[in-house]
């Protein structure tokens, strides 16, 4: 392939969960109804190189470089699962060359922070195609397979996201109250999470609720995240600083399944 350019350039912007309602399970997964929207403050951004003149691989494939802003990123973990996601996007659209990721969204935290990475390479990508006059998308399969929340992170906006992730409806953006985003020095592990509200709702702790928002200001007026329970039980430094938060905003959410909490100053 032809470079024109030096590098091609994406960044995505973490996720914000402005409702999260668990709404039944298919197979080992749950299925969710939740109301998404970016938030542009915090994001991740992948600068593609391509055909890296040091790579021999017959095969296509994507070499790999992270740099990141935050305490408590370990690389060598991170990279051992992204390259993983990196070969499928690398097989996907028929490319080789060298990825350097500036890691600023946290994992764990509920913000999207493996799937913003993953559409972050991905829209380098393509970018880097589009350059050369070649038009590929990746399938909605493909995307899901890569992170339930790849499709919806993929697609931006606000966002209605039911059944595992695959289902996306477009919805009126709303424009956020005053807002802090409060991420703890800790993560939240989502399958523990998962797996804690089901023993919740078995033990009759937890009870199905019907109202679930469709749309931004429903979900802003009822704050549900059917995850807080689980996960500040599961974590008693979340609980605490869920408490501490409360202390100073008149309103908090947790996002996702946490650790991050998005709070409101009014």
């Amino acid at each position: 392939m032809e470079q024109i350019y030096p590098e091609f350039k994406a960044r995505v912007a973490a996720k914000l969960n402005l409702s999260l309602a668990v709404t039944g399970k298919r197979g080992r997964l749950h299925t969710l109804d939740m109301i998404v929207c970016p938030y542009e403050k915090l994001w991740d951004e992948a600068v593609f190189l391509p055909q890296n003149s040091r790579c021999s691989h017959k095969m296509p494939h994507i070499d790999l470089k992270t740099e990141s802003a935050y305490d408590g990123f370990v690389p060598e973990l991170f990279e051992n699962f992204f390259l993983k996601k990196l070969d499928v996007i690398a097989r996907e659209f028929n490319v080789s060359g060298k990825l350097i990721l500036k890691k600023n969204i946290p994992l764990g935290a509920g913000l999207g922070g493996s799937s913003s990475a993953t559409v972050a390479a991905i829209k380098s990508v393509e970018k880097c195609l589009e350059n050369a006059g070649i038009s590929r998308v990746l399938s909605q399969n493909t995307l899901l397979s890569l992170g339930s929340d790849v499709p919806s992170m993929y697609a931006g906006g606000f966002l209605r996201v039911r059944g595992t992730g695959e289902h996306l409806t477009p919805i009126a953006p709303c424009e956020l109250p005053d807002i802090d985003v409060a991420i703890p020095p800790f993560a939240s592990d989502s399958a523990a999470c998962y797996a804690k509200y089901d023993c919740l709702l078995a033990e009759g702790k937890i009870c199905e609720d019907p109202a679930v928002p469709t749309t931004a200001k429903e979900a802003l007026s009822l704050l549900r995240n059917d995850l807080t329970l689980p996960a500040t039980l599961l974590y008693p430094d979340l609980a605490a600083f869920c408490s501490s938060l409360l202390l100073k905003y008149p309103r908090v959410l947790m996002s996702g399944s946490g650790s991050a909490f998005i709070c409101f100053k009014s």
